[in-house]
């Protein structure tokens, strides 16, 4: 059995995550049950996996002890830490793309913070301060107020230590088409890595599906626990290495 380029980490403790695409059955020396068992121990590492249904009821009970700032805040947080840490050229700006919901408002606390950490960031926005929701705007105008500035679009397709996809969410249902096509075009154009927030824009977090155009994404943070369209149908060819941090929500309660 091979296993997937994928992996996923949650805390300090990096797993590998087996990829179906190059795991064989034999059935001619596999009886059924052993063939169950044999996929039980296959996915038995895994840390949870929630339709997005289910994390928004996660989300919607951690407001009530956390506040949703908070937890925006939290995810933004985790991810430029982890952006920070990885083996990347400092001397290169970051290129962040922050999109028009809740996942654009991640891309500027993750903005924020690098910032802060000296490092030269860049922000691609794609979409209207006045229809932010009231966390993305608070996201958005702690960015302003720090001294960032926005760009409408990548000015180069090198030069760029990291590029930050915060364009689309789990919320996504509906092709990528337009501005937001170009975007993704202009994102797996340039010669960086790339780093998804929560799942790599255009593809379907519940099936995994690519709707029109998708991020091909080095490595994806999700948040809370693993979506079932970051291991299904396309989504390992884009998610690249998976990251989960939960945020500090006990999903098992």
């Amino acid at each position: 059995m091979e296993t997937a380029k994928a992996n996923y980490t949650c805390g300090l403790a990096p797993a590998r995550i087996p990829d179906p695409r190059g795991f064989t059955l034999h059935s001619s020396t596999l009886t059924v049950h052993q063939t169950i068992a044999t996929m039980s121990q296959l996915f038995a590492s895994l840390p949870p996996i929630y339709s997005c249904d289910e994390i928004r009821s996660l989300e919607t009970i951690a407001r009530v002890d956390a506040g949703s700032e908070s937890l925006m805040e939290r995810a933004g947080l985790a991810a430029a830490e982890f952006a920070r840490d990885l083996p990347i050229d400092s001397r290169k700006p970051i290129l962040i793309f922050a999109g028009p919901g809740n996942n654009g408002g991640d891309a500027f606390v993750v903005a924020r913070h690098l910032r802060q950490w000296w490092h030269k960031v860049e922000v691609v926005f794609a979409g209207e301060r006045d229809r932010l929701s009231t966390d993305a705007g608070h996201a958005f105008d702690a960015w302003r107020a720090s001294g960032g500035e926005l760009l409408t679009g990548a000015q180069n397709t090198n030069g760029y230590a990291l590029v930050i996809d915060g364009l689309f969410g789990i919320g996504l249902q509906r092709d990528v088409r337009g501005v937001y096509a170009e975007l993704v075009r202009q994102i797996n154009a340039i010669e960086a890595p790339v780093l998804a927030l929560d799942i790599p824009t255009g593809l379907h977090a519940d099936s995994g599906r690519v709707l029109n155009q998708a991020v091909q994404a080095d490595h994806t943070m999700t948040f809370i626990a693993l979506k079932p369209g970051l291991l299904t149908l396309d989504g390992p060819d884009h998610c690249g290495e998976i990251h989960v941090r939960d945020l500090g929500i006990d999903v098992e309660q």
